[in-house]
């Protein structure tokens, strides 16, 4: 067995489940319309996690030195993203007709959400660079590791909705909703400030 597998599982598991914009969205989208009606944002994710995964791993290199330049513009268009979601939990807009919901929840949202979130864009430049002969030397290798992340994602990501579903029973009143909101929007708030400190 390669010595590699267990620290690459184990950053990856701790960096996936633990909150990020991803897993918050999902939960506060779970709890207001189910877990059912949750999935296309999650498939959007997932869609989304796999190709900045596969180009992590095939731009490596690359990756770093452009990223190391736009980094810190990278990061503030990720933190004021983030902050836009915690304060849209407050807006509401973001509490409208269940139709509006959906709309926002969407496939799109999920994909378009990957391309701002700068945790999962250095996660994988991250993971790329420093588990890159168990990940990506081979192309076969590359697809199987960034198809292998993505479902990682997306378990998480579901396991949050989950959680925010089973919340609603607990949630009927607005003063439990605006703890549960006042909670996932410090939660995002952790993420950006997070991102901006690493």
């Amino acid at each position: 067995m390669n010595p590699l597998i267990l620290p690459f599982l184990t950053y990856a598991a701790v960096t996936t489940f633990t909150p990020g914009p991803n897993n918050i969205t999902s939960a506060a989208i779970g709890m207001r319309l189910g877990y059912r009606k949750t999935i296309p944002y999650i498939l959007g994710i997932m869609l989304g996690f796999l190709m900045i995964m596969l180009a992590a791993g095939i731009l490596t290199d690359i990756a770093s030195r452009a990223y190391r330049g736009a980094l810190p513009y990278l990061k503030w268009i990720g933190v004021l993203y983030m902050c836009w979601l915690a304060i849209s939990l407050f807006l509401p807009s973001a509490h409208g007709t269940e139709a509006a919901q959906v709309r926002n929840a969407g496939f799109r949202s999920g994909l378009l959400l990957q391309i701002v979130n700068p945790k999962v864009i250095l996660y994988g430049i991250t993971i790329y660079s420093s588990f890159h002969l168990l990940l990506a030397d081979t192309p076969m290798k590359l697809v199987a590791s960034s198809v292998f992340l993505a479902i990682l994602g997306g378990i998480a990501t579901s396991l949050w909705a989950v959680f925010g579903n089973l919340m609603s029973g607990f949630l009927k009143s607005r003063a439990a909703m605006l703890v549960f909101n006042i909670a996932m929007a410090l939660l995002l708030l952790y993420s950006a400030v997070s991102i901006l400190l690493h």
